[in-house]
């Protein structure tokens, strides 16, 4: 067996970048998304790190990503901006969009910012960390293709769907949620699949609705909402948000994240920037260090968040182990080989 590689972030950021424009991707959008890939594989969330550069690169080459797309940002209302990713990554669609959210935020006290045609947008998280560091509380929304039934229904409706929320501390962000809908993220069974392993039962069921271990089968079925109807609800309260408010594709329409099938999936995404104070009458800052103690006085628990910033803490001190083989496919796609 090979030994991993260490990388830092620098290292990360190059690499991807490099497949990416080579691949047909702008130089702006592809250093955008090659900055959301070192930042997962920093905070130890692989799934969405290096390993999804080929995807990303399959999909430019394929067009289900549009490499040349230049986001277009409106401004309807003064506290509404919309972006039309149009049909290119969601990254740079979501920079271009939070340049107008942040000061309209802090401006008028909450601001909203739906985006369209868009594409998977990463580590939900990664993007409502930043309006935290911003001094803003972050609530992110994102729909996905169909991939979960309704509970006692027979056909995918609503994506794994992930929402995010992350809330501004004397240091920084104070701590983070971002979950979704469903019990894993579909790119956990995806890389099961890959590895030819079994999946643990209650993650998945397959196109007849019965519960099963087996990847494949769980990737032509459903994945398993989180709490059952109660993880549908949450899911179709993302799809109410990133793709019905948003304008954007419903999952249930949308062509699949992996794969060549079908063209741009148009997705969407939900972001709302809130401005403590206004709310709180100035006892935002008391009140969120008395929850966040309540939690972290005691023994065993953790800060939801805490354990991505560990690993942040220690990758970028150390670098990251990467295997090798995933380097170098990504190497042979920025030299434009297979």
């Amino acid at each position: 067996m090979s030994e991993k590689q260490r990388l830092n972030r620098k290292e990360i950021e190059e690499l991807a970048s490099n497949a990416l424009i080579a691949s047909g991707a702008l130089e702006t959008s592809a250093k955008s998304l090659a900055k959301a890939v070192a930042s997962a594989e920093m905070d130890g969330i692989k799934s969405h790190g290096l390993v999804y550069v080929p995807i990303y690169c399959e999909h430019l080459l394929c067009g289900k990503v549009v490499g040349s797309a230049v986001p277009k940002v409106e401004r309807p209302a003064k506290g509404a901006v919309v972006v039309d990713a149009c049909s290119g990554f969601a990254l740079p669609a979501i920079d271009a969009g939070f340049s107008e959210l942040v000061p309209a935020a802090k401006e008028l006290g909450c601001a909203g910012m739906s985006i369209r045609n868009s594409y998977n947008c990463g580590v939900l998280g990664h993007h409502v960390e930043r309006l935290a560091e911003s001094g803003l509380v972050g609530i992110g929304f994102t729909n996905a293709p169909a991939s979960i039934m309704p509970v006692g229904g027979n056909k995918t409706v609503i994506g794994t769907n992930p929402f995010a929320l992350s809330v501004p501390g004397e240091q920084g962000p104070e701590l983070i949620i971002d979950q979704s809908a469903s019990v894993v993220a579909k790119s956990e069974i995806k890389m099961h699949a890959q590895a030819g392993k079994a999946i643990p039962e209650g993650w998945a069921l397959d196109p007849s609705g019965n519960p099963t271990t087996d990847p494949d089968e769980a990737l032509k079925g459903s994945m398993a909402p989180v709490g059952g109807y109660k993880g549908f609800g949450t899911g179709l309260m993302v799809e109410l948000m990133a793709a019905v408010l948003a304008g954007a594709t419903l999952g249930l329409d949308a062509s699949p994240f992996a794969g060549t099938a079908g063209g741009p999936p148009n997705t969407g995404q939900f972001f709302i920037a809130l401005s403590p104070d206004s709310f709180s009458g100035s006892l935002y800052k008391e009140r969120l260090s008395r929850l966040v103690g309540a939690i972290g006085d005691q023994p065993g628990s953790r800060i939801p968040g805490s354990r991505r910033w560990n690993h942040r803490k220690d990758h970028e001190a150390n670098g990251v182990e990467v295997d090798p083989k995933i380097i170098t496919t990504v190497q042979n796609l920025a030299e434009g080989s297979n």
